[in-house]
């Protein structure tokens, strides 16, 4: 009985994993002064712009939600994934909203990661999107 015990508890460990998951800052996404935002154009621009860098992007029409994905780092024992995702904001903050996150999934414990994330690719979308002209990024206080 104590053999099947330890058996179990060993096999629980392996099986079982961590899920961490980082955040950079979240940004709100602001019509310029000549242009009306639409979600359409937005998403299409969004949904271009991370396709071209490596990102999986599925628009929810109905919500509005983008939603784009790229893996970061695929091995046995652990993945890492980046997600992106830009949605409608409240009048009070914006008129969307776009954050990043990191989700790391395996047997690395957390206290091995990085707690800290900063994605290059929505700073550079942001300047992408404010040099055509379309909207600007600000970061959230």
């Amino acid at each position: 009985m104590k053999k099947q015990y330890l058996f179990f508890v060993l096999m629980s460990v392996l099986v079982s994993g961590c899920t961490n998951v980082a955040s950079d800052v979240a940004r709100y996404i602001e019509p310029t002064a000549s242009s009306h935002l639409k979600a359409s154009a937005l998403f299409s621009t969004a949904s271009d712009y991370f396709t071209q860098v490596g990102y999986q992007c599925i628009a929810d029409e109905a919500s509005p939600i983008l939603k784009c994905t790229k893996e970061l780092r695929d091995l046995y024992i652990h993945q890492t994934t980046a997600v992106v995702e830009i949605f409608p904001g409240d009048e009070k903050e914006a008129e969307y909203i776009l954050v990043a996150e990191r989700w790391d999934e395996g047997l690395i414990p957390g206290e091995f990661i990085s707690g800290n994330f900063r994605n290059e690719d929505v700073a550079n979308f942001c300047g992408y999107i404010q040099e055509k002209g379309l909207a600007v990024c600000r970061i959230s206080p």
